[in-house]
């Protein structure tokens, strides 16, 4: 291993780096890269001081190293040794990590004769689950002898899994095993929503039209009703549920589901709330607390959290708590003297939040310092809230928010946080007054707040209405909720989040409704909306049996025939290709073997500073060999890159390079890495996009082409 290869006195101490997953998201399902990690546990020794360990290494050719330590009550040991596993004619097949649909690849097959007898040895490649695979062939291999073959295949032409499985026959020898690989799309899938009104004993059959121009085999629909227009729960939930990145605001609010929401609205094949799912949330936002008990943004310690997403994350610990989940009383503890700290403003300086604008950021219609000050209230009003939920309340601190600071803090969640706290600890005069301050300033927009929208807003006095006990301030709001909502895919996930706690406690209110369905699958739907999967049109009906009208909502998912062109949207994208001495190259023709360097550069219409995600999908064939920083690229090799922008966190995955960045129009933006091909064949070249985290509509990205790959 290079620990062996690499002498540490010739170099310098490098920075520490974190692991492949802080930007979070879900990457391919599966790949057909093998590795090896077994661990026995304690197991005791014999009065020999010997043991025996049994390790199940299955099918694996290679080197394995072996550590181990022991130890007693006042001694302790270890060692390490490699071991060579392998069979005695080896077969292997490198497959690229992944295809798109339609990619044409060659595999490259190689047999060693490693200890076997000599003769003729008959290998089989075959591919399954829509995979174009099928090679067989016999070879004369001697002892010692080795050999490569190139193996061609086809990718399906519809998103996957898919099996390969290879054998080898011959001289009284056997060997078969199995590889799993994904096809997936260079480009996202498209949602389709449509409401819709239908009256007591209306009946409505949807159309084969619904899916025009979505590949065949990849849309699912579903028609749901509610007796609230754009009020559905499910395909929020959904939504955030499938949401690809993971700061902690948004494994927060992906989160909330299964706190707000029943089981059915993500799906009968999830565990249950107090399970895996909130399990993993609630051990991601732990795994990011530091001593003081701040949270960081994307890491320990990165103070790049507001105030606000530090509260917002202890809210979030408290609920999954009482919900089952284990959240240790330590972590509790010590998030809550953090809130308690940020109730006062002179206390911010005790946590390590984001406690005043970075001096690169630039603002729309205010100073940096009229920022600090306004992140540093609604950090404050939101953790008074908090302190009264978790039972630390400071009844005087709300009072005095509710009595002074009003005057100065214009956003109705704040208001309606602070309101909240005071009905919480049992000022209900001021809580109800708090309420209807908080409803004036509904509709009130803030562009330097990341978080805030009027629809969020709105969503979350809905919710801390009904929570405290004021459930008639919360009816009287549903109407504007119905007018303001948007299609689930055009939300950020605050506004998700929100709206689907508010929309859970709309529902618990309202009474059931009563549809037939006729040939439509029944999806559990849970708080007085039903939902049916629709698999074939034929003979599909659904009728209101019910005493009112309904809200119909039908929602089609599925994967566009083409993929996306180029667009700007308030984000301007491009995409350039080099060589590692800085001659820019067409990707169209490579070789195998070639290193390459991308670079994705854009500029933001947008004057004030936004965080924006930029996410380029690779094309099957090629790997990406490291990321490139801003100190990368100040001296050395690759200088020609240019500057390049500061990231928050940036991680070469499987299938796609990912970053996140804050920009503004005053600066164009850029990021790289380095990237090779590996596998010779002819793929789908994605474009590459970027996009803000909390404005779904400001977005850019490049249009898509195609690279082949000669062998060599």
């Amino acid at each position: 291993d290079y620990g062996r290869l690499l002498d540490p006195n010739l170099g310098a101490p490098a920075p520490i780096e974190f692991g492949g997953d802080q930007i979070g998201g879900e990457g391919l399902t599966t790949t057909p890269i093998r590795t090896i990690a077994l661990w026995s546990g304690v197991i005791e020794t014999g009065l020999d001081g010997k043991a025996t360990v049994r390790l199940p290494i299955a099918k694996f050719n290679g080197e394995l190293r072996i550590m181990a330590v022991a130890w007693t009550d006042d001694a302790v040991g270890s060692s390490a040794q490699k071991l060579i596993i392998r069979e005695p004619v080896v077969m292997d097949l490198a497959l690229p990590r992944f295809l798109n649909p339609g990619d044409k690849a060659f595999a490259t097959l190689e047999l060693d004769n490693v200890d076997g007898k000599p003769g003729i040895y008959t290998a089989i490649v075959k591919g399954l689950q829509g995979l174009i695979l099928a090679f067989e062939k016999a070879f004369t291999l001697g002892h010692g002898q080795r050999v490569i073959q190139a193996v061609p295949l086809t990718a399906p032409n519809v998103t996957g899994i898919s099996t390969v499985h290879i054998g080898l026959n011959g001289q009284g020898y056997s060997f078969s095993d199995d590889f799993q690989i994904q096809t997936r799309n260079g480009w996202g899938p498209e949602n389709r929503v449509a409401v819709d009104q239908q009256p007591v004993n209306g009946v409505f059959a949807p159309s084969p039209a619904l899916l025009a121009g979505l590949q065949p085999g990849s849309a699912t629909v579903q028609v749901s009703y509610s007796p609230f227009r754009n009020i559905d729960p499910a395909p929020i939930a959904a939504a955030l549920d499938k949401y690809p990145y993971g700061c902690t605001e948004q494994v927060t609010s992906a989160a909330m589901p299964w706190l707000y929401a029943d089981q059915s609205m993500v799906g009968k094949d999830k565990a249950r709330p107090s399970d895996y799912a909130l399990k993993t949330a609630v051990q991601k936002i732990l795994d990011r607390q530091s001593e003081d008990g701040a949270f960081g943004l994307w890491r320990v310690g990165d103070a790049e959290a507001t105030g606000f997403i530090g509260a917002y994350a202890t809210d979030f610990l408290l609920q999954a708590r009482a919900h089952g989940a284990y959240v240790p009383q330590e972590a509790i503890d010590k998030a809550m003297n953090a809130m308690r700290s940020m109730s006062r403003p002179d206390g911010f300086a005790a946590v390590n939040y984001q406690l005043a604008a970075p001096d690169y950021w630039r603002f729309m219609g205010m100073t940096s310092e009229q920022y600090t000050k306004q992140l540093r209230s609604r950090a404050s009003a939101y953790a008074l809230y908090v302190m009264a939920k978790g039972g630390t309340g400071d009844l005087a601190r709300l009072r005095w928010y509710r009595d002074v600071q009003f005057h100065d803090e214009a956003s109705p969640l704040a208001r309606a946080q602070v309101a909240a706290g005071l009905a919480i600890m049992g000022d209900r005069a001021r809580a109800r007054s708090a309420f209807q301050q908080a409803i004036v300033m509904l509709g009130y927009a803030d562009p330097n707040d990341w978080y805030q929208s009027p629809l969020r807003d709105l969503a979350g006095v809905i919710a801390l209405a009904y929570e405290s006990g004021n459930p008639d301030i919360g009816a009287s709001l549903a109407s504007r909720l119905e007018n303001a909502m948007k299609a689930p895919s055009a939300l950020n996930t605050q506004e998700q989040a929100f709206v689907l706690r508010a929309a859970s406690d709309m529902l618990r209110a309202s009474g059931p409704t009563h549809v037939a369905a006729s040939n439509a699958t029944v999806l559990p739907g849970g708080l007085n909306v039903q939902r049916f999967g629709v698999t074939r049109f034929d003979g599909v009906t659904f009728k209101n049996t019910g005493a009112g009208p309904l809200w119909r909502t039908v929602t089609v998912i599925g994967t566009p025939l083409a993929p996306p062109g180029s667009m700007s949207s308030g984000l301007s994208v491009s995409k350039s290709f080099y060589t590692l001495n800085g001659q820019r190259i067409d990707p169209s023709h490579l070789t195998q073997g070639d290193r390459i360097i991308v670079v994705i550069s854009g500029h933001s219409d947008r004057a004030e500073t936004r965080p924006i995600v930029v996410d380029d999908a690779l094309p099957a064939g090629f790997e990406i060999d490291s990321t490139l920083s801003s100190e990368d690229v100040q001296s050395g090799p690759f200088r020609f890159v240019g500057e390049l922008t500061g990231t928050k966190v940036q991680e070469a995955r499987d299938d796609r390079f990912v970053a996140a960045l804050d920009v503004s129009s005053a600066r164009d933006f850029s990021v790289a890495y380095m990237a090779r091909a590996t596998t010779p064949g002819d793929y789908y070249l994605p474009g590459a996009e970027a996009k803000d985290f909390y404005r779904p509509e400001t977005f850019g990205r490049t249009s898509g082409s195609r690279t082949v790959i000669a062998g060599r």
